[in-house]
């Protein structure tokens, strides 16, 4: 594997740690009003990019060409994250594209990063300090199909079908998640059900697939009586399982080299 391809997968690794699990709830309220929370989102940035930079792409922490890339992606992320609340709160709504055209943006200083700490790379570590080479692509690419599948895609998939939860009661305090049942349960539920059925296309078992969507579909059958719910779990479902489907079957063309249906 190229290094461009090698940093460039670090450094997106790094994004979706630091973006999604990484980012507590405080953070995402404030981020947009107070510098504390965006420097501890960019503090979190740092030391996620660099963490991911040594351990897969060997890059030598004490260039200071390298330190400066780093530190000019980290700080071209929190203008980008600024930018989006603040035109979310006076322009925009927060919706699916908003959504898309922010990780976009991302992704385009992620780039640019890669390339630049590439071309400037004085150094790296030791090629005996780190992992084989393969090893560290195929951890790259695991990590990176089920982070991007499981967590933005369950954000994804909530910005999509926004307005069918509005229209079930399902976002509201009166609805059935919040009289009844966990608060944000389907969030979580949605995060095992990708997770689950990435691996099992992993592993080649359409089985372990369909008996998932069956645990799921009994514990929601009682609330299929309302039309409008119905229609909402459906929708819901299939994005879920077309995103894991792209993920499951990307795996395996990364790992195996070929897909297989069973």
């Amino acid at each position: 594997m190229q290094p461009l391809t090698l940093t460039f997968m670090a450094l997106l690794l790094a994004h979706l740690l630091a973006d999604f699990p990484l980012q507590p709830e405080w953070i995402v309220r404030k981020k947009g009003d107070r510098l504390l929370a965006l420097g501890c989102h960019g503090l979190i940035h740092w030391i996620c990019a660099w963490a991911c930079l040594l351990v897969f792409a060997g890059t030598h922490p004490l260039s200071w060409r390298a330190q400066a890339v780093v530190a000019a992606y980290t700080a071209a992320h929190l203008l980008i994250d600024r930018s989006k609340c603040r035109l979310t709160a006076k322009a925009w709504s927060d919706n699916a594209a908003v959504f898309s055209a922010d990780q976009a943006a991302h992704l385009l200083m992620v780039g640019i990063a890669s390339l630049l700490l590439t071309r400037t790379r004085p150094g790296a570590l030791r090629h005996d300090l780190l992992l084989p080479l393969s090893a560290r692509a195929h951890a790259l690419e695991i990590a990176i199909v089920y982070l991007a599948v499981v967590i933005p895609g369950g954000y994804l998939i909530r910005y999509l079908t926004k307005d069918f939860r509005r229209s079930t009661g399902e976002g509201s305090e009166r609805g059935a998640n919040a009289e009844n049942g966990l608060k944000n349960a389907g969030l979580y539920i949605g995060y095992l059900e990708r997770f689950l059925i990435v691996t099992a296309i992993v592993a080649q078992s359409a089985t372990l697939v369909g008996l998932i969507l069956t645990g799921k579909s009994i514990a929601r059958f009682p609330e299929f009586k309302k039309a409008s719910f119905a229609e909402y779990f459906l929708v819901g479902t299939l994005l879920s399982i077309s995103l894991a489907l792209v993920g499951g079957l990307l795996l395996q063309k990364l790992l195996y080299g070929a897909i297989v249906f069973k």
